[in-house]
């Protein structure tokens, strides 16, 4: 593991990003409320990892409760940003993969449904 970090939210569990190895892959974690606070720490991780060049950077939102439009940008960033590395994207549901599809981003990122399809090409 890479780095962890967490900021205290309202409700009293932690917001916090944590990128991961898993095989040949990085996993970038995140938890919590994808907004203005934490995006900052998802371009930074992201940044990391493609100084890293993995072969598959997993942006993992499974335990996202909120994704504002300063996370979309993130997401979108890290997507065309990164050079010869694929980057997949785990949504799933109205928190994560609906305001994805209504924003017609799921048309430009590669969206899985889970961890292990997002590792499966790798």
């Amino acid at each position: 593991m890479f780095e962890t970090d967490g900021v205290g939210n309202a409700g009293g569990a932690a917001d916090g990003v944590k990128l991961e190895t898993l095989g040949d892959a990085l996993v970038l974690r995140v938890t919590g409320a994808l907004d203005l606070t934490l995006a900052p720490k998802v371009r930074q991780l992201v940044e990391r990892a493609r100084r890293l060049a993995p072969p598959v950077l997993v942006i993992d939102l499974t335990e996202v409760d909120f994704l504002a439009s300063a996370g979309m940008a993130e997401l979108v960033r890290a997507h065309r940003l990164a050079a010869s590395t694929a980057v997949r994207v785990v949504a799933t549901g109205r928190v994560t993969l609906r305001p994805l599809e209504l924003t017609r981003l799921a048309d430009e990122l590669v969206i899985v449904p889970t961890l292990s399809a997002a590792l499966d090409r790798v």
